[in-house]
């Protein structure tokens, strides 16, 4: 798993494949492509060059190796990953928003972010 960190360095949730598992091991949402999905079918975002998105471009987290976007923080050490749990059933996506222009800015935080 991969830690995902905010714009403080502190790791606020795990990628694994086309998951994202909050830290307790709970699935949060999907990645499918580019565009990230809650349970509910509903679009929270963009994934893209290692950087989360926004609906209007700012950057929410980020993974190791991220490209682009604000100056990230000096991460902290992650913590050993969660069991995580078996990833629900997907629900129908919506149809993706016209992506915003990315910012160089930081976005909502990512509380706001994976529980819209």
């Amino acid at each position: 798993m991969q830690a995902i960190y905010d714009r403080y360095g502190e790791v606020v949730a795990w990628l694994k494949d086309a998951h994202i598992y909050h830290l307790d091991g709970a699935h949060a949402a999907f990645v499918k492509r580019e565009n990230i999905y809650g349970h509910g079918g509903q679009h929270l975002g963009i994934f893209k060059k290692g950087l989360f998105r926004d609906h209007v471009g700012g950057v929410v987290a980020f993974v190791k190796g991220a490209q682009g976007g604000p100056m990230r923080p000096i991460s902290s050490i992650p913590p050993i990953p969660p069991i995580p749990e078996i990833a629900p059933i997907q629900a129908m996506s919506s149809i993706p928003p016209i992506p915003a222009m990315p910012s160089l800015d930081w976005g909502q935080t990512w509380d706001q972010f994976i529980n819209a």
